[in-house]
Order: C-alpha cells, then structure tokens, then sequence
C-alpha cells in the first residue's frame, strides 16, 4: 500500500488511534477534524493529553455531542415506542444503529439525524404513528425505494423512515436483514439492531454507491470509524459475509476500494481478497485527491468510463430498475447520463474528504 504523507490528516489518524504525536499543529488538526465531523471523537481520544485552549474547544464539542446525542436517544425512544403501538419494530441504521453498538469511548459521535427501517407494507402506518406524536413530511421522493424525511420543530435531527436501500445494485429491503437483526430495548420501546456486519454493510452501500464516493474518490472518515469500531464489537465484522453481500463488478470493486482505504488509515488487516491492481490504483488515486483536489472531476470522468454503474444490475432480485434505464430511447439514456453527471460532479456532503 501506498504512504500517506499528507498533514495533518496523518496526525489526526494518529490522535485517533490514541497515538497522538508530542509536538503537534492543532489549528489544521481541529480544521481537518471537523470537515471530516470526528471532532466528538477525536475529544474522547486523546483526553487531557492536549494544551489547555484545545482541551477547551474539545471538551465544548464533546459536552455538545453527547448532549445532543442523549437528545437524539430520546427521540428515537419515543418514535419507536410509537410504531411499537402499531406492532412495528424498526430496524435501526447507521448511526442510530452504531450508536447502540459501540462502547462508552463512543458516545460523542456526531449523528445528524435517524434512519430506521420498516417493512414496505407498514410505510403508511408508520408514517401515521409518527404523525400521531407530531412529526410531518419534509420531503418524499418519487422512487421505489426512497425514504420517507419527517421532522418537528423541538427536535435536534430528522427522521429518515426506510422501507429499502437507496441503493440501486445491490439493494436490500426489511426482510433482507431482519434475519440478522438482535433485538435492542430502548427504554420501553423494542427495535432491531443489525449485526456488526450488516451495519458495515449499510455504510459501504451507503457511502460507496449510494453517495458515489467510489467514482468520486472521496472518503467518509467518520463513517470508517464506525466500521473501525464495529470491528471491536464483541460480535465483530464477519468479513468474508461482508463480501459476499456484493455482487461481482463495480459492486464488489466498490467494496474492495473502501475494504483496503480502511486497511491504509487504520492499519486494520482484513482477510478478504482484493483485486489488487485496479484496488490500487482506486486507492492511489483517493490519495491524489487529498493533495490536489482539483482533479476529483476529471477522475470520476476516468473512472465512470472504466468501471460505469450502468453496466449491470437491472434484473434480479438485487437490483431495482429506475425509469429511465427502462426507456431504452437515445434522449432518454441522454438524459440519464447527464443527470448522473450532475450527481457525481456536485459539491462534497458534509465530513466527505
């Protein structure tokens, strides 16, 4: 694997890891940290190891997270108990899910808001059950497998109601993986915590396709964290299940190139084997960006060239055809493409790298 020699993304890793180096730069450290939205973290690393304005900053930023998140806590308590009524035990994602998993070292991890899962056939009463305690729709897109945002005023973070995976290829619904789902009591309410390994699943499908950080060549440090620490969970990754989650293709070439950025940053092996050649020089390139960022577009040009998300996945029980690749017609493919463009040349969603 390559070295990274890019400061101060080399000495927050190290923070991080609870390594932090004697003599350190703290101004481009915090700057780093907080673009890439693990300054909770990062404040529970490294202590009182720090000069005394830093340890200010971060003891502020951690008080906030954690106060945040309890409030988080409460909102999903009272938002499951709701569906609970209606005998509908959600399967908590991301960082709800992380959250409920994860030690007590954790609990400064910045959430924005809470996604949770229900079966396609409960999307309307769930809906309801949660209108029921005051929330509204905030938005709703036109596809078979977008989630539902609703949102009150009182609250610190939306929530994101799933039937499905954004995901296009592969894509995994409610019975997908209730399967591998323990159930976790919040308060008096019952919801469904996926495995270690599934929850790393939703945050490669997630970051990887989903956001298109694979074309993009960009990196969600905070999500690789969380991958990090369901690693140390006593259930742990199962990481050849993991894999063989992904399709061949672009899929399981996705995988492999985040499976191998984790390896590099964390120094973490992980006994799945990769396509070595074409993960290298994915990996290489994420590496490029962080030094010349100017070269993200003409990148992901390259690389939707050499492996498109067109190339398959339009049948199967994986997979779920939008309209517009069923319109074979030229204006409508056109069409298409340009819209993926405009998606994959957009400006970076906050604590991508």
């Amino acid at each position: 694997m390559p070295k990274i020699d890019i400061e101060p993304l080399v000495t927050l890793l190290a923070c991080l890891k609870g390594q932090a180096p004697a003599d350190i730069d703290w101004t481009p450290v915090l700057a780093t940290a907080n673009s890439a939205l693990v300054t909770g973290v990062l404040a529970t690393q490294v202590g009182d190891r720090v000069p005394q304005e830093v340890r200010a900053f971060l003891g502020t930023i951690e008080r906030r997270a954690v106060e945040r998140n309890s409030r988080l806590e409460q909102q999903l308590e009272e938002a499951v108990t709701s569906l609970n009524i209606a005998g509908i035990r959600p399967i908590l994602l991301k960082g709800a899910a992380v959250l409920n998993t994860a030690g007590p070292g954790y609990r400064a991890r910045i959430l924005s808001d809470l996604d949770i899962m229900v079966p396609a056939r409960s999307m309307v009463t769930a809906r309801e059950r949660l209108e029921v305690i005051g929330y509204r729709l905030y938005r709703s897109e036109d596809s078979p497998f977008a989630p539902m945002n609703l949102c009150r005023e009182q609250d610190v973070g939306m929530i994101d109601l799933h039937c499905r995976t954004k995901t296009r290829y592969p894509g995994f619904d409610f019975e997908d993986l209730a399967g591998d789902c323990a159930e976790v009591r919040l308060g008096t309410a019952r919801a469904r915590l996926p495995s270690p390994t599934l929850q790393a699943l939703i945050l490669v499908l997630h970051d990887q396709l989903q956001e298109r950080d694979y074309w993009r060549g960009l990196v969600d440090l905070r999500h690789l964290l969380d991958i990090a620490e369901l690693a140390r969970a006593p259930a742990g990754i199962d990481w050849e299940r993991l894999a063989a989650y992904f399709p061949r293709g672009y899929p399981r070439n996705a995988l492999d190139v985040q499976l191998a950025t984790f390896e590099l940053l964390f120094g973490a092996p992980v006994p799945v084997p990769q396509r070595p050649i074409w993960t290298a020089l994915q990996l290489r390139r994420r590496i490029i960006q962080l030094r010349l960022a100017g070269l993200r577009s003409f990148l992901t040009l390259l690389t939707l060239l050499l492996d498109p998300p067109w190339q398959g996945g339009r049948s199967g029980g994986r997979a779920t055809t939008p309209a517009t690749l069923r319109d074979t017609s030229v204006t409508a493919r056109l069409r298409h493409a340009r819209s993926m463009m405009k998606r994959l040349s957009a400006r970076k969603n906050p604590g991508k790298i």
